[in-house]
């Protein structure tokens, strides 16, 4: 007897019933003109705040303090938080 047969002997009265799990999408919720205005005024503080970061990440790449890849990483997010504050410029939200 093979361990197949065996479980299924064991486990006879068992029923299994497998659904399809249906893919759900997020729906975007209308953002309005005022909470794009918070949003708008919230990412120019945090880039003013990781540019000023940036400049001093450049002075410790120069002074062989972090590495190329930690340097890259800073002007990756500055470039995320300027498409962020264009996709709110270019929707007209304000």
């Amino acid at each position: 007897m093979d361990k197949v047969t065996k479980f299924l002997t064991l486990f006879s009265d068992f029923d299994l019933v497998v659904k399809e799990k249906r893919k759900t999408t997020l729906k975007k919720a209308p953002i309005g003109p005022a909470t794009a205005g918070f949003a708008k005024a919230d990412l120019e503080k945090e880039l003013r705040r990781l540019t000023q970061e940036y400049k001093r990440a450049q002075r410790s790449f120069k002074h062989n303090k972090i590495s190329r890849q930690e340097l890259f990483d800073f002007e990756w997010r500055i470039f995320e938080l300027q498409e962020e504050l264009r996709n709110i410029d270019e929707n007209d939200l304000m």
